[in-house]
């Protein structure tokens, strides 16, 4: 039955995942921001295997993967096929245990392994910078459990330095998503009025 849902809900889009009960759980634990693994961001572009982007100062990052990258094996076994949760489960794993990906990327004439020693991965999803003279520079790499409280603190503790705020820079770039709620919330920080998500049914 689980093989036919996957293989239904395939057909629909990239982001449409049917996951079962075990990975649900290991799902919950990579958005509340502190898991074992490799530290990567990834995609499914043309059926291969993508990163977005590796985050900062984890195991894939000092390896040197880069945004762009393709993943074309995982220790071995080809990737083609692969789901984002299936693939997101395979590189997943305990602190020192070793990953191979074979990755290709463009400039390479064939592809080359990385081996890559998982750790824990901490994401902190919101970067902030005082810019001086009342300017801020804020980061959302991605929205996790904590991803408007922390904005939230960020900003109030700049107002607070300051007393206003004259100008802000709010980076999205390389943002690969995640909890609709929390992104939600810090969109209705800069928003006075107006629906911002509405969920459209068939009919």
């Amino acid at each position: 039955i689980y093989g036919g849902i996957k293989g239904m809900l395939r057909e629909l889009d990239p982001h449409t995942n049917f996951l079962p009960p075990d990975i649900y759980k290991e799902f919950e634990t990579e958005t509340s921001g502190e898991f074992g693994g490799i530290g990567i961001e990834i995609t499914v572009q043309n059926g291969i295997l993508t990163v977005i982007s590796p985050i900062e100062d984890t195991p894939a990052f000092k390896a040197g993967v880069k945004a762009g990258d393709k993943i074309i094996e995982i220790d071995g076994a080809s990737t083609k096929g692969f789901s984002l949760v299936e693939a997101a489960q395979k590189m997943k794993g305990k602190k020192g245990a070793k990953i191979k990906l074979g990755i290709f990327r463009e400039g390479f004439d064939r592809p080359k392994d990385f081996v890559i020693e998982r750790g824990t991965v901490k994401i902190k999803s919101i970067k902030y910078l005082d810019l001086y003279e009342g300017y801020a520079y804020l980061r959302v790499t991605s929205f996790i459990e904590n991803s408007f409280s922390d904005l939230d603190k960020a900003i109030k503790a700049h107002e607070k330095q300051y007393k206003n705020t004259k100008g802000m820079i709010l980076d999205l770039r390389r943002n690969p998503g995640g909890l609709l709620d929390q992104a939600i919330q810090i969109s209705d920080l800069f928003l006075e009025q107006g629906t911002i998500v509405s969920t459209m049914g068939r009919n």
